[in-house]
């Protein structure tokens, strides 16, 4: 195994994480394995692909969500895989870590390595999103959990600006409450599958495109995504005012919030497009990397061998 850390996540606690907990458990269980640490933005992915190029054929992802997404990106090139077989597992040491609650990965490093041993192994969807980033130059990217514009982009934001000394959950919280407090709603255009004839129209808070069903730090965001079945599930929150959000930001923990009328699931698709009236801030897996007016998803289905928990129901 090849396991890429990240030093800097869990608000830079994970090296000392992987020196003192991680690597001896490794070692107990004499596994064979290479390690190296990132050192800017992006990083793991460029080391992940050089490393599956050069035959690793089991990668370990060692960090938080954002971790999670640039080690699943470095498994493709052109959006391809560059070898279908090459096992994608994780340690989960971040803020949020909200992949591994669909997948059933365990977050106790103990039981996380044994899974590595003897866990089940998947292929789920990965998405491909195109937009501008916040340099604004056309860009694209994978995400292997949640994409969401809006509101959910608008939380990322002020939750990357913190500390996150204090955990996922209460960042996450403390960051949803700001942002509700400040974002403004955006007029949205909305088209699934190319379907123009059926364009959909709403005042958004936010717009969620799922392969998981959690975000920002253990909210259910999508309760009925199933991660292996080549749909995106799309979840919008449209037309709420402020103080009705704040009234029910515990419903969305539960995927309660889908019983308000303000919460809309739309039907499953392989593609979404987007059009706001106003620029508005995307957030892929956790990590704010765009804003602007335009965006378009599509999903790769069953392209990610993924060492899971327990295997998701669509799975044969």
């Amino acid at each position: 195994m090849l396991f890429i850390i990240n030093p800097k996540s869990a608000n830079g606690k994970t090296e000392k994480r992987w020196y003192k907990e991680i690597q001896p458990l490794i070692d107990f269980k004499e596994i064979e394995y290479n390690y190296v640490f990132t050192e800017w933005p992006n990083h793991a992915t460029d080391l992940a692909r050089e490393a599956i190029k050069n035959g690793e054929d089991f990668i370990v992802a060692v960090g938080g969500d954002g971790t999670f997404n640039e080690v699943a990106n470095g498994f493709f090139e052109e959006f391809r895989p560059i070898n279908p077989q090459c096992t994608f597992g994780v340690i989960a040491s971040g803020t949020g870590s909200d992949f591994i609650k669909t997948a059933e990965i365990p977050k106790l490093f103990t039981d996380a390595v044994n899974l590595l041993l003897t866990g089940q192994i998947q292929k789920q969807d990965v998405g491909i999103a195109r937009y501008t980033d916040l340099e604004g130059n056309p860009s694209s990217r994978l995400f292997i959990n949640v994409a969401d514009t809006g509101l959910g982009g608008d939380v990322v934001d002020r939750v990357n600006r913190t500390t996150k000394r204090f955990g996922g959950k209460f960042s996450f919280l403390v960051g949803s409450i700001r942002g509700i407090l400040h974002h403004h709603k955006s007029q949205t255009r909305m088209i699934l599958d190319d379907d123009e004839a059926n364009a959909y129209d709403y005042n958004a808070n936010m717009t969620c495109i799922c392969i998981g069903k959690y975000f920002g730090g253990g909210m259910m965001i999508s309760p009925n995504s199933i991660s292996t079945d080549g749909f995106f599930n799309v979840i919008t929150i449209q037309d709420a005012s402020r103080w009705k959000l704040l009234r029910n930001i515990g419903k969305i923990y539960k995927g309660k919030h889908l019983e308000l009328p303000e919460a809309k699931e739309h039907a499953l698709c392989k593609k979404v497009r987007l059009t706001s009236e106003s620029p508005v801030f995307l957030d892929l897996d956790g990590e704010q990397v765009g804003k602007g007016v335009q965006f378009e998803f599509e999903i790769l289905p069953n392209s990610l061998p993924v060492v899971v928990g327990k295997k998701n129901e669509s799975t044969p």
